[in-house]
């Protein structure tokens, strides 16, 4: 009897070694929290006071778009930086124009963006 339960055992896991392993976790459809929509406005609308050189840019990108070589997109402020929650690898918030975009590092392609807000 234990010879048989000790088979059946081994067949288990035998089984359960060979199928097939479970791939990478991928992000999906990664886009800004509401949390963190509000925290980013909050954070601009707080200096709204302040002087501004000039008309507001208009969008320049949206959500699906990859960056091209020659655009210039800035970190977020460390005071906002710090206010958010920490992005896994290859992500990254990044402020184009007047615009806050999510981009993935690897591929420049634009996951997300908040336009119009970073004046």
């Amino acid at each position: 009897m234990q010879r048989r339960e000790f088979l059946v055992l081994a067949s288990l896991l035998i089984t359960g070694c060979a199928t097939k392993p479970a791939a990478k976790p991928e992000i999906a459809g990664m886009r800004f929290s509401e949390a963190e929509r509000k925290t980013i406005t909050r954070f601009y609308s707080q200096g709204i006071d302040r002087q501004r050189s000039g008309p507001v840019p208009a969008q320049r990108i949206k959500a699906g778009d990859v960056l091209d070589s020659g655009l210039r997109p800035n970190k977020l402020p460390t005071e906002l930086d710090k206010l958010l929650p920490y992005l896994p690898a290859p992500y990254t918030r990044l402020t184009l124009d007047a615009d806050v975009i999510l981009v993935n590092r690897e591929t420049h392609r634009v996951l997300d963006v908040i336009p119009q807000l970073a004046y």
